[in-house]
């Protein structure tokens, strides 16, 4: 008795060790060769492709949730069952994107060749924007160089962490700042004539530079600029001027 009851363990144990946990097949498809098919278990969380030939195999179970995907191909989503799991000759069949173009339409107008006589008959059309239907629109100022190598810098989970390890990240933001503190300089520069300097104030004109960066040590002077308060950076700059010339030595 108990030799048969361990016999029909052993049994049971051997059909459940041997039920496959990974759903085999082939992807059946126009034009697949070349394309890899995206074959994801949403389920377990896993994935992977198809070889050459359409052939994949990805873990799964009973009930999980299978997605094919490809930009190619119209996305395909199962459950996955026993029949599936058991089949020699499991297939997905694909079907292509029907991708709808836009209607093109074909001018009418008859063109000589000639541009000043083509230009005086065709029709332009003014410029339409939200500012000038008076719209609400955002006047956004595009990053500069280092701006955008800085946010590829941080974008991405892996990216990151290496930029952040290797120093890069450091070193883009330090050339920024140096980048803002140029166009610190130039707009300070240029708010005055040459004359108000040198006349005015009493900076030499090859201190002028000099001038601007020692003023810039100034968070004052960042504020006056970025608000465009002339008067005020006007009182500034001859308040400066007396400390650096006392600094310079300059009489």
């Amino acid at each position: 008795m108990i030799k048969s009851i361990v016999s029909l363990l052993l049994l049971c144990c051997f059909q459940i060790y041997g039920q496959s946990d990974r759903l085999k097949g082939k992807i059946i498809a126009d034009s697949l060769e070349g394309f890899a098919i995206n074959i994801v278990n949403f389920t377990q969380k896993t994935g992977t492709t198809n070889d050459d030939n359409g052939y994949f195999e990805i873990p799964a179970a009973i009930h999980d949730s299978i997605i094919f995907s490809s930009v190619q191909y119209e996305v395909i989503s199962i459950i996955v069952s026993e029949n599936d799991m058991n089949a020699t000759d499991f297939t997905i069949r694909l079907t292509p994107v029907v991708r709808m173009l836009d209607e093109v339409e074909v001018s009418t107008t008859n063109l000589s060749g000639n541009v000043d006589k083509d230009t005086k008959t065709i029709e332009v059309l003014p410029y339409v924007s939200n500012q000038t239907l008076g719209l609400p629109f955002k006047d956004r100022k595009q990053p500069t160089q280092i701006e955008r190598k800085i946010y590829t810098a941080r974008s991405g989970v892996i990216d990151l962490p290496i930029n952040y390890l290797n120093g890069t990240l450091k070193r883009l933001k330090r050339l920024k700042a140096l980048e803002d503190l140029d166009l610190l300089i130039d707009k300070g520069t240029t708010t005055f004539n040459t004359a108000f300097f040198v006349d005015s104030i009493g900076v030499p004109e090859d201190l002028i530079t000099d001038f601007m960066y020692y003023c810039a040590e100034d968070e004052y002077f960042k504020d006056l600029l970025k608000n465009s308060k002339k008067l005020s950076l006007l009182e500034f700059f001859k308040q400066k001027s007396k400390d650096y010339k006392l600094l310079k030595e300059i009489d």
